[in-house]
Order: C-alpha cells, then sequence, then structure tokens
C-alpha cells in the first residue's frame, strides 16, 4: 500500500500528573512522538493534531487519509467521542471505537448497565448524585466509591473503600464536589487484579490475563491513582498471570465478550477482579487504553507476549485502514 497521510489525534498533558490530576488521562509529547514514529515506520506521512477547539477547522483543511485517535476531550460525559464523532460527520476513517461504545464506556454506570443487561458478572452498583440518595434494599459493604466519568483511576486512593454508610455518603460527596460529576458505588471485591489487552479489527485478539501483583499488599488492595503514577517496587506485572488454565480461558472469553456487548473496535483493555471464590469480575471496559511505551498496561500485556510497540501501534492502525479500504469500495460502486 502507498503511503497514506495520517492524522494523530490527542491532547497534550502539561501538567504534572503527580501533583495535580487534571490531565491525567491525556498524553505526554513523549507518548505522541513515540506513536508518530511508529505510524510513520510502516510508511505513512503523520499529520499531528492536537484535539482542541481549533480541531474540527484543522481536520477539515489537514486532507488526510486516516485518523489514528486516542483523544481523551477536555470535558463532559461524551468527551472520550467528540473527534470520532467529528471523523464521522467529516467522512474521514479512523481508528477504535465510534462515539456510541466510547459514550457507553466513559460512564461506569451505564457501562455496568450493559455488562449486566448482557449477563457478564459485574460487582453490584448504584449511583449517587448528591450523596444522600438511600442505599438499595440489602447493599453490603465493603464498597468502592469512584468518580462516574472518569479514567486512569482518578479521585481513587485506599480511602475508596469503606465499611459503613456514614464513610460512603462522606466519599461520595467528596468526590462529586472534587470531580462535578455522579460517584459510582461498587461492591468491593476482595481478591486478585487482572486486566485483558485486545487488539484487531474485525476478528479481535485477546491477550493472556496479565496480574497485577501488589507488592505491599494488605487485605484491600486497590489499582490507585497514586501506583499508576509511579508503580516501581510496589507493583508487578504478571503475563501471563499464574491461573489454572480454565480460569485463565474464561477472563479472556469475558474480555471479548464485553469488547463485543459495546461494539468495540481495534483495541481494548478489560479491567477484572478474581474474587476469593475463583469467580471472575469485570470491572470496566476502556477502549482508549493508554499507549505509553514500557508503561501503560496494555504495552506490557503485549510486549509480555511478544508483541513490539510498534507492532502493536500497527495492529490498531490496520482496523482502521481496514474499514477505509471498505468505504472505498463502497463508494467506487
Amino acid at each position: 500500500m502507498t503511503g497514506l497521510r495520517v492524522a494523530l489525534t490527542y491532547n497534550l498533558k502539561r501538567i504534572d500528573a503527580r501533583r495535580n490530576d487534571a490531565e491525567a488521562e491525556y498524553d505526554s509529547p513523549k507518548t505522541v512522538a513515540a506513536l508518530a514514529r511508529a505510524i510513520a515506520a510502516r510508511g505513512h506521512r503523520v499529520v499531528r493534531l492536537e484535539a482542541d477547539a481549533r480541531l474540527p477547522v484543522r481536520l477539515a483543511r489537514a486532507r488526510v487519509d486516516l485518523v489514528f485517535n486516542i483523544a481523551e476531550g477536555r470535558s463532559g460525559r461524551s468527551r472520550e467521542a467528540l473527534v470520532p464523532a467529528l471523523c464521522e460527520m467529516l467522512d474521514i476513517p479512523y481508528t477504535g471505537s465510534d462515539p456510541a461504545a466510547l459514550c457507553a464506556t466513559l460512564d461506569k454506570a451505564m457501562g455496568k448497565r450493559i455488562l449486566r443487561d448482557g449477563g457478564v458478572p459485574t460487582p453490584d452498583f448504584f449511583v449517587c448524585e448528591t450523596g444522600r440518595e438511600p442505599l438499595p434494599r440489602g447493599w453490603r459493604f465493603p464498597a468502592i466509591v469512584k468518580p462516574n466519568l472518569e479514567g486512569t483511576s482518578k479521585g481513587i486512593t485506599g480511602a475508596s473503600v469503606v465499611d459503613d454508610e456514614a464513610s460512603l455518603r462522606r466519599r461520595c460527596r467528596r468526590m462529586i464536589r472534587r470531580y462535578r460529576q455522579p460517584a459510582l458505588v461498587e461492591r468491593y471485591v476482595t481478591g486478585r487484579e487482572f486486566t485483558v489487552g485486545i487488539v484487531g479489527w474485525p476478528r479481535p485478539v485477546a491477550f493472556p490475563p496479565m496480574e497485577v501483583v501488589f507488592l505491599r499488599s494488605g487485605p484491600r488492595t486497590v489499582y490507585e491513582y497514586s501506583l499508576k503514577q509511579d508503580w516501581e517496587g510496589k507493583l508487578e506485572y504478571v503475563c501471563p498471570a499464574r491461573l489454572p488454565r480454565s480460569l485463565a480461558a474464561e477472563i479472556r472469553r469475558r474480555a471479548l465478550e464485553s469488547f463485543h456487548l459495546f461494539g468495540c473496535r481495534d483495541v481494548a483493555r478489560v479491567d477484572f477482579r478474581v474474587d476469593e471464590r475463583g469467580r471472575p469480575w469485570v470491572i470496566e471496559l476502556n477502549p482508549l487504553p493508554g499507549l505509553t511505551p514500557g508503561y501503560s498496561d496494555l504495552v506490557l500485556n503485549a510486549a509480555a507476549v511478544g508483541i513490539g510497540y510498534d507492532d502493536l501501534v500497527g495492529r490498531i492502525l490496520d482496523g482502521g485502514l481496514r474499514r477505509r479500504a471498505l468505504l472505498r469500495s463502497r463508494h467506487r460502486r
């Protein structure tokens, strides 16, 4: 294939995420550069476009053949869907999931309803908009409280796990004030933490489960925000995870089932907890997983099974290229 003009759309991180989590989900200049190099290595010309208020005009004028999208969006319940929706309006093929899938997964409560209705095991939950809502009948502690519309474990610390109603309401009010959005209250699953990367379209492949091992583990482990910023000496990533073959297969099956339920494309990461009885629970699905070399969970998961960084990026890119070819063939008819 002759090299194409590929736009790389992103939100650039300008604030130190260890001190302020406002831009924690954005990408550093190093990550953007690594992605640009990986795309260029496949013979394409890369056009870097920051996903800010100027993007609609700049993208329309860029005359690109494809968009490789990693933009998280600035704010709002639909922020992750803005670039894909713009691409669809401009009739430009792009990598990754469509606006509907991105909206459904960003809203954690919405995503869990889809998982539950689709028969995928996910912990019980409810949403607090004020912190004064009555607890669901029969609610059991412990619980974990999270912002409903954030990723990268923003707002999550060891104190997010609560054992009683008063603590739950205090934590909910704090999350609602800080992030100006509802809080998700989820039954806390005591057990082990796993993640599964998925890459490919139209036939996605789930990687073997990777376990996040807490080196300073206590009775209640939490893959909290601070650990994701500074994990060396505190976490170990084990892939393939040390699991019975049947359980590893079930986790991969549930990951793909979740991927298909949301209608995802090209790439995603599915996070699990396995309880003390060996039952896997899907916590959430992220269709815009981090792609920081040597750091992001998906990148580590891929590397552990022999897929290098450029190869990983190429596999994501291939999905968009295939859809572009399909779109062009339809236009020629």
